[in-house]
């Protein structure tokens, strides 16, 4: 791993830790353990960092995406991976990041949530229509409105002023409203593989 991949790697762990406003240049460069001279003859400014470090959260994202999806049976199994991945932790950490990023950083953020939302649009859209080859997603909807009602809901999920994170549990909010959704558009067999999940895990 070269110099730069490490930075970013070890800068993005410290602004989920602690946030984009109050981290400074100082701060990565004493993390990083290098001088502020070598990092800025890698980054510009801490703007260029954070754009680079939202790239390399995305790119880990799609690597764990791809492993969830190789490792799943059907999409609804792909669904049940998912729900059991998570960690009040981790997304709690990321809400928190994006929340400062949007409010100190907006232009980023916008292109950022942009790139991200077609990315899980093209993706969602590819699970819809595998569901319903493998009979487990009803054939009569429009794939690009659920796609969207899927995005959209996964915000509201994020949204805490809506779902404060001292209160929601993100694996309890995931069952209630994104397995019940996906209930909502299954077939028979799906609905039967779905409850069959639900009474299992609790």
């Amino acid at each position: 791993m070269d110099i730069r991949d490490r930075i970013i790697e070890v800068s993005t762990d410290l602004f989920l830790q602690n946030g984009c406003k109050s981290i400074t240049m100082d701060d990565v460069a004493k993390e990083n353990g290098i001088s502020k001279r070598t990092l800025y003859e890698q980054f510009s400014d801490k703007s260029q960092l954070l754009e680079e470090c939202i790239e390399f959260m995305k790119v880990q994202m799609i690597d764990y995406s791809m492993s969830l999806e190789k490792e799943s049976e059907n999409v609804l199994d792909l669904l049940f991976k998912i729900h059991n991945s998570q960690s009040d932790l981790i997304i709690n950490l990321k809400i928190n990041f994006f929340q400062e990023l949007r409010k100190y950083y907006y232009d980023l953020y916008k292109k950022t949530v942009e790139n991200v939302m077609v990315y899980h649009m093209e993706r969602i859209n590819e699970y819809i229509e595998k569901g319903q080859r493998e009979g487990y997603i009803i054939k009569n909807i429009d794939n690009k409105i659920v796609s969207k009602v899927v995005i959209e809901i996964s915000h509201l999920l994020e949204n805490s002023d809506v779902f404060p994170v001292k209160e929601y549990k993100r694996k309890e909010l995931f069952k209630e409203v994104v397995i019940f959704y996906f209930r909502g558009i299954a077939t028979e067999k799906g609905i039967k593989t779905i409850d069959e999940y639900l009474e299992n895990s609790n």
